[in-house]
């Protein structure tokens, strides 16, 4: 029941975060999920910031040169973004840190059976990827040349693009064949 409750707060903060336009709430959304975190508040920090910054940088620096372009103002825009996109990675890390997602979706089979191919879709990738890893430092002696490493991300970069289309159409295929979509 804990887990449901917590969800269901989960959903809320989501639903105001995305429906709030005020740099002042929004930052204030973000210091109470800071706040929240109580111990694990830098962690929780770096995992946030490192998992948006690669994303938000692009999405910025695009949408800057094309407001430059168009002489439009874009620095609110941009705050507003990169903050709320703050926000919503900050509280679904809090979300899964103190919540047990199955236990939260237990209340719908369909939800529940999603979660279930989610992450074993997840396990298998994160073992295909410990594999490729372990696979190169058995097979390396020295220090690739950046050819080299360049070759082998491009081929493992083709594999998982292979593997998500060949898992999406087997996915795809098992979620008809249970009726959950025509």
């Amino acid at each position: 029941m804990h887990d449901r409750f917590l969800f269901g707060f989960y959903c809320l903060g989501l639903g105001i975060i995305l429906s709030s336009h005020s740099l002042v709430y929004l930052s204030t959304y973000a210091f109470i999920c800071l706040l929240l975190a109580k111990k694990e508040i830098f962690i929780l920090l770096k995992r946030a910031l490192k998992s948006i910054l690669v994303f938000n940088l692009v999405i910025s620096i695009g949408y800057i040169v094309t407001s430059m372009m168009q002489q439009r103002v874009w620095i609110d825009y941009i705050l507003m973004f990169n903050i709320r996109v703050f926000d919503l990675t900050l509280l679904t890390f809090l979300f899964t840190r103190y919540a047990n997602i199955a236990q939260a979706l237990s209340f719908s089979k369909t939800l529940s059976f999603l979660w279930t191919i989610s992450l074993s879709q997840i396990i298998s990738y994160q073992k295909s990827y410990e594999n490729f890893k372990l696979s190169l430092k058995s097979r390396v002696i020295k220090k690739m040349s950046e050819r080299s490493q360049k070759e082998f991300i491009a081929s493992a970069f083709g594999y998982f693009f292979k593997k998500a289309l060949y898992d999406s159409e087997e996915k795809s295929l098992a979620l008809k064949a249970r009726g959950l979509f025509d």
